[in-house]
């Protein structure tokens, strides 16, 4: 196997780390697992949908928090002035 580089800004390689370390495994462990899961997965329909069978009780997650607390900064959008009061 040959080397990949991926560079991060740190708070970045901290979400990273701690996504992985929530999963029981180092950032390294981590991707080289996805990396190897996506490639055995197959084709794009069933390799989409082995991510959202890996990622399902997250995105659940995310979806009622959604929906009980709305679009994370929604309200900013909703309430901006238009750039021209007359339009």
């Amino acid at each position: 196997m040959s080397n990949l580089t991926i560079r991060l800004n740190p708070e970045e390689k901290a979400r990273l780390k701690a996504w992985a370390a929530a999963r029981g495994a180092s950032a390294t462990e981590y991707i080289k697992a996805l990396v190897a899961a996506d490639m055995a997965a197959g084709n794009a329909h069933e390799r989409a949908a082995a991510w959202f069978r890996a990622n399902e009780a997250a995105i659940a997650k995310e979806a009622k928090l959604v929906e009980t607390s709305g679009v994370p900064g929604s309200h900013l959008a909703l309430n901006h002035p238009w750039p021209d009061p007359e339009v």
